[in-house]
């Protein structure tokens, strides 16, 4: 037999304790799309950071490995106990410059055979630099003329300007010489440091500076 207690247990929800239970579903529906959209925002945002730290270390590992191997020459030997310099790469025209701050241009003997072939665009010439044009960095070609103020179409982008944007890049010259004997004789050890900056170009807000101490493992000797 039904009495009125057991009529009102098995009633089920009233509309309010629906409205109640929906009102707290969605407030926890919504906690958990933003937790969900922010954990994706952060994990979008650390991508890009290693994209943007990745392109720069490599562009940082090669102009790094390209400098320090600035005036190397085969026949250094040559010189050993005259009293000329006769490198030919580390010579006024041939030496390791900076130009503006952000231009570097260097020569070294990238086939061992103790000569200085002149430029031309059917092999390597030995004559290298980097340089910033516009927001890319830009390394010199076989045939190129070997100054820093070239137009933009005469070097070859190492950067993709759809991906990175540089920023900055600093080249700075270092030098210290050592005296080995009477007169000019002594050695020049150089060193270059260098900066470079970028952001992605598909967020800007996203930027990274990366800097690098260069020793040149070719010393300069003065023999005069």
């Amino acid at each position: 037999m039904l009495t009125i207690k057991s009529i009102r247990s098995t009633r089920g929800f009233t509309f309010i304790e629906i409205l109640a239970a929906l009102a707290i579903n969605l407030i926890l529906m919504a906690g958990l799309i933003t937790i969900f959209l922010s954990n994706i925002n952060h994990y979008r945002s650390t991508i890009n950071v290693n994209r943007l730290n990745q392109q720069l270390q490599t562009v940082m590992l090669l102009m790094s490995n390209e400098i320090r191997r600035s005036g190397y020459w085969s026949n250094a030997q040559n010189d050993i106990g005259s009293s000329t310099n006769n490198n030919p790469f580390m010579a006024v025209a041939t030496d390791i410059t900076v130009t503006g701050g952000n231009c570097i241009l260097f020569t070294y003997d990238s086939n061992s055979n103790g000569a200085l072939p002149a430029i031309t665009a059917g092999a390597d010439d030995e004559r290298y630099g980097f340089r910033l044009s516009g927001q890319s960095l830009q390394s010199r070609t076989y045939g190129a003329p070997y100054d820093c103020a070239t137009a933009a179409g005469n070097w070859e982008n190492v950067t993709d300007s759809n991906i990175i944007q540089v920023t900055a890049l600093n080249f700075t010259l270092n030098s210290s010489t050592i005296v080995t004997g009477p007169g000019n004789k002594g050695i020049v050890q150089r060193s270059v440091d260098i900066s470079i900056t970028g952001q992605l170009t598909s967020d800007t807000s996203i930027t990274k500076t990366l800097t690098k101490h260069v020793r040149i493992l070719n010393d300069r000797f003065l023999n005069q």
